[in-house]
C-alpha cells in the first residue's frame, strides 16, 4: 500500500501530540482534522481567576466595566513551572479575546489606530501573561490567532465524531457577548472545519490514485471532493441576515459586536480574518495555486508562516503531489476516453474558486454584511481593506476579494459572465424622477432603489432578499448600480429576471436647456441622496436600541453598552454627516447664487460655515439615560433628517417641473426660502 505524503505528515503529527501530552504544535489528526483531539476546558487552580475572568466577559461588556475589571487583577505566572504545557492553549485564547474585548468593545481609540506595542494600551495584568504564553506557543509577538478565536475555542455535544460538528452542537469556550451573531459567525467556521476532515481523507485518496496512477481512483475521490465542497457552501449559506430565515443574524449587531473585535491595534500586525481558515489554504495548495501577488494573496504567506508547525508540514504535503498535472498528463496521453476525469477536476476546481462557486458566494455574502457594516460607522476590515476608498469603501473590500478569487484561477481578470441590461426605453411606462425615488426609503413609503435607469419597489422583497432587509433599507432611496454590478445582479439571467418582477418604472432627469439649471439640479440630486443616506443609517440606531449586543441584554433596557454606541451614533452625526450635507448645500446654494444676481445667497452660505466646520470638540453629544430617552432622542434627530431630505425634495420637484426656468425669480426665490 503506497503512503502518501499527506499520510506520513499526519502520522508524525500525531506522534509528536501525543508523547508531548499536548497539541501545541498544531492541531492534526486523521480523526480530527485540523481541530482538537482533547480540547482543554479549564485551567489548574492557581490560574482559575482567568477562568473566571472568561465567563463574566458578557457582563464587563454590557456594563462596560471591562477595562476597570481587567486593570485591577493581579499578574498570574504563566512561566512553565506555574503553567504546564498543556494548558497554554486555552489561555492563549482566554487572553486573547480579553484582549481585543478590552480594546475593541469599550474603548473609543479609532479601528484605525496604530500602536508601537501591546503595552501602549494594555495592562501589566494582561500584556505581561499574554507575551509570555504566546512566546511559548512559538510566537514572535502576542496575537489572537485563529487558532484561538475559532479551532480551539468551542466544546459540543455531538458524539459521534469530529466531523459529525455543527453550529447546533457547539458551545464557545470563551464567548465574548455570546449573542446569536457570535455563535452563529464563529460556529459556522468551526462547523466549516468538521467539514473539512472528509475532504482531508478524499486528499489522501486522491494522492494515492495520482501515485499509483490509477484514473478510475481519482475519478472517484474527484466525485466525492465536489459533492463535500458543496456541502462546505452550504455550511456557508447558514450565515444569513434574513429574518425570515430561522437563526438569523442581525448586521447592526454583529458589526457593534464580532466584526471589529478581531482588528489588530498594533502596527504591523496581521488579524484573524477569514484568509487564516485552514481550509482555504488546503484547498489552494490542492487546486494548485500558484499567485499570491493579491493584498489579500500576501496577506495569506503571512498567515501561513504564522501556522503551527504541523499545519504548515499537511499543506506542503498536499503540494507535493500535484493532482491537477497528473490530469493534465492523462488528458494528453488519451487516457481520459470519455473526458470525465478532466471534467470533473474542471468542475471541482469551477466549485471552489468560480464566480458561482464557493469564493464567488462567499465574497458576495460578504459584500451584504459589509455594506451594511461601513454605512453604519465601521472604517475598516480585520485585514485593512475600506480605507482607501472614503465613498462606498465596502467595495474596496468587494474587489480585492475578487482578486484574490481570479488569482487562484491564474486569470488576470474576471472570469466573465452574462452581458448586463443597459438602460431601457419604453413607451407608455411610468416615468420617475429623483424627488419620489428619495422620499420612497421607510415603511411608511416604501423601498425604492434604482439601477441603470429602471427604478424598482423592494417593499414586497424585503424579507425574501438573502442578503437580509437591513442591507436592502440602507440602499433604498439610492441609485445602487455599482453596488448591484458588484454583486454580479446585473449580468446573473436568474437574477436579472427576479429583479424584472419589481421594477415600476424609469428614472429620468428633466430636461434642461440650461447649463447653469442643470448644474443646480445635479447640486440637488447629490444632496438629497446623502440626506436619504443619512436617514437610512439613522433609522438602523432602533436595530440596536431593540436588538442584543450581549446575551443578558432585557427588552426595552438601556445598557451601558448600547448607550456607548448611541453617542458614537450621534457624535458621528453631527462630526462628520451634518457637515457633509452642509457642504452640499453649500455647493447648491451657490449654483444658485449664479442665477444673474436674482437672489442673495451670502447671508445663507455664511450660516453654512458653522456647519462645514464645526467648532464644537468631538464627543460632546448628548448623554443617554434611559431607554426611553434614547428613543426619543433619535426619533428627534431621524425627523430633522427627514425635513431636510423633504426640503430638497421640494426644490428638485420645482425643477422638475417642465415649466420651470432660470428667469422665473419667484420660483428661485421660492426654493432659496425653503432651503
Amino acid at each position: 500500500t503506497i503512503t502518501t505524503p499527506c499520510e506520513r505528515i499526519i502520522a508524525a503529527a500525531e506522534r509528536t501530540n501525543r508523547l508531548n501530552g499536548h497539541e501545541n504544535a498544531g492541531f492534526l489528526s486523521k480523526a480530527a482534522g485540523f481541530a482538537p483531539l482533547h480540547p482543554t476546558t479549564s485551567l489548574p487552580p492557581p490560574h482559575a481567576a482567568w477562568d473566571t475572568l472568561a465567563s463574566a466577559l458578557p457582563h464587563l461588556v454590557q456594563t462596560q466595566t471591562v477595562r476597570e475589571t481587567i486593570t485591577n487583577m493581579p499578574v498570574l505566572d504563566a512561566s512553565p513551572s506555574a503553567l504546564p504545557d498543556k494548558y497554554l492553549q486555552r489561555a492563549a485564547t482566554i487572553l486573547g479575546m480579553t484582549a481585543h474585548v478590552y480594546v475593541r468593545m469599550q474603548g473609543s481609540e479609532p479601528l484605525t489606530q496604530k500602536y508601537a506595542s501591546h503595552r501602549d494600551i494594555l495592562p501589566a495584568s494582561l500584556e505581561i501573561p499574554w507575551t509570555l504564553v504566546c512566546k511559548r506557543l512559538g510566537r514572535d509577538t502576542p496575537s489572537l490567532t485563529y487558532v484561538d478565536g475559532v479551532v480551539a475555542n468551542f466544546t459540543t455535544t455531538s458524539k459521534t465524531s469530529p466531523s459529525a460538528v455543527t453550529l447546533d452542537t457547539i458551545s464557545l469556550l470563551v464567548p465574548t457577548v455570546n449573542t446569536i451573531e457570535e455563535r452563529t459567525f464563529i460556529g459556522i467556521m468551526i462547523e466549516i472545519n468538521a467539514k473539512t476532515i472528509p475532504i482531508i481523507h478524499e486528499i489522501i485518496h486522491s494522492q494515492r490514485a495520482v501515485l499509483s496512477r490509477n484514473p478510475p481512483a481519482l475519478k472517484q475521490s474527484l466525485h466525492s471532493l465536489l459533492a463535500l465542497l458543496k456541502d462546505v457552501t452550504r455550511s456557508l449559506s447558514k450565515l444569513n441576515a434574513n429574518r425570515a430565515y430561522r437563526g438569523h443574524i442581525d448586521p447592526v449587531l454583529w458589526t457593534l459586536t464580532v466584526a471589529n473585535l478581531g482588528i489588530p491595534w498594533v502596527k504591523d500586525a496581521v488579524g484573524a480574518a477569514g484568509t487564516a481558515h485552514p481550509f482555504f489554504h488546503m484547498m489552494d495548495e490542492f487546486t494548485g495555486r500558484e499567485k499570491y501577488g493579491t493584498g489579500i494573496g500576501k496577506e495569506a504567506r503571512v498567515v501561513r508562516e504564522m501556522y503551527p508547525v504541523h499545519w504548515r508540514g499537511f499543506l506542503g504535503a498536499v503540494r507535493e503531489v500535484s493532482v491537477g498535472g497528473y490530469v493534465a498528463e492523462v488528458v494528453k496521453e488519451g487516457g481520459d476516453g470519455d473526458g470525465e476525469l478532466g471534467e470533473l477536476w474542471t468542475a471541482l476546481k469551477e466549485a471552489y474558486h468560480g464566480d458561482q462557486g464557493l469564493l464567488g458566494f462567499h465574497r458576495r455574502k460578504v459584500f451584504g454584511f459589509l455594506a451594511v457594516s461601513f454605512r453604519i460607522g465601521r472604517s475598516t476590515t480585520i485585514n485593512g481593506l475600506g480605507r482607501k476608498r472614503r465613498a462606498e469603501p465596502w467595495m474596496e473590500a468587494d474587489s480585492e476579494l475578487d482578486k484574490a478569487r481570479v488569482e487562484r484561477r491564474g486569470m488576470g481578470e474576471g472570469d466573465g459572465g452574462g452581458g448586463e441590461g443597459g438602460e431601457r426605453e419604453g413607451k407608455g411606462e411610468r416615468v420617475l424622477m429623483v424627488s419620489e425615488l428619495i422620499r420612497h426609503n421607510s415603511e411608511e413609503m416604501g423601498y425604492w432603489f434604482a439601477a441603470q435607469g429602471s427604478v424598482y419597489d423592494g417593499s414586497g422583497f424585503m424579507m425574501k432578499h438573502p442578503g437580509g432587509d437591513t442591507v436592502m433599507a440602507l440602499c433604498s432611496g439610492q441609485d445602487v448600480t455599482e453596488s448591484l454590478r458588484a454583486v454580479g445582479h446585473l449580468t446573473h439571467p436568474a437574477t436579472r429576471k427576479k429583479m424584472e418582477m419589481y421594477r415600476i418604472g424609469r428614472l429620468e432627469g428633466p430636461k434642461l436647456a440650461s447649463g447653469q439649471v442643470k448644474e443646480m439640479y445635479l447640486a440637488a440630486v447629490e444632496l438629497g441622496q446623502k440626506a436619504a443616506e443619512m436617514e437610512n443609517v439613522y433609522r438602523r440606531n432602533f436595530q440596536l436600541l431593540d436588538g442584543k449586543l450581549t446575551v443578558l441584554d432585557e427588552p426595552e433596557v438601556l445598557t451601558a453598552k448600547k448607550a456607548r454606541h448611541l453617542l458614537d451614533a450621534k457624535n458621528r452625526l453631527q462630526d462628520e454627516h451634518v457637515p457633509a450635507m452642509a457642504m452640499l448645500l453649500d455647493a447648491l446654494l451657490e449654483r444658485m447664487g449664479e442665477f444673474d444676481g436674482m437672489v442673495d445667497v451670502r447671508a445663507a452660505r455664511a450660516e453654512m460655515a458653522g456647519l462645514v466646520a464645526p467648532e464644537r470638540t468631538l464627543g460632546t453629544a448628548t448623554r443617554y439615560e434611559n431607554y426611553g430617552m434614547a428613543v426619543d432622542t433619535v426619533q428627534t434627530d431621524l425627523g430633522r433628517l427627514t425635513e431636510v431630505k423633504e426640503c430638497v425634495a421640494m426644490v428638485l420637484e420645482t425643477v422638475e417641473d417642465q415649466g420651470f426656468t432660470c428667469s422665473d425669480h419667484s420660483r428661485v426665490q421660492a426654493m432659496m426660502d425653503t432651503l
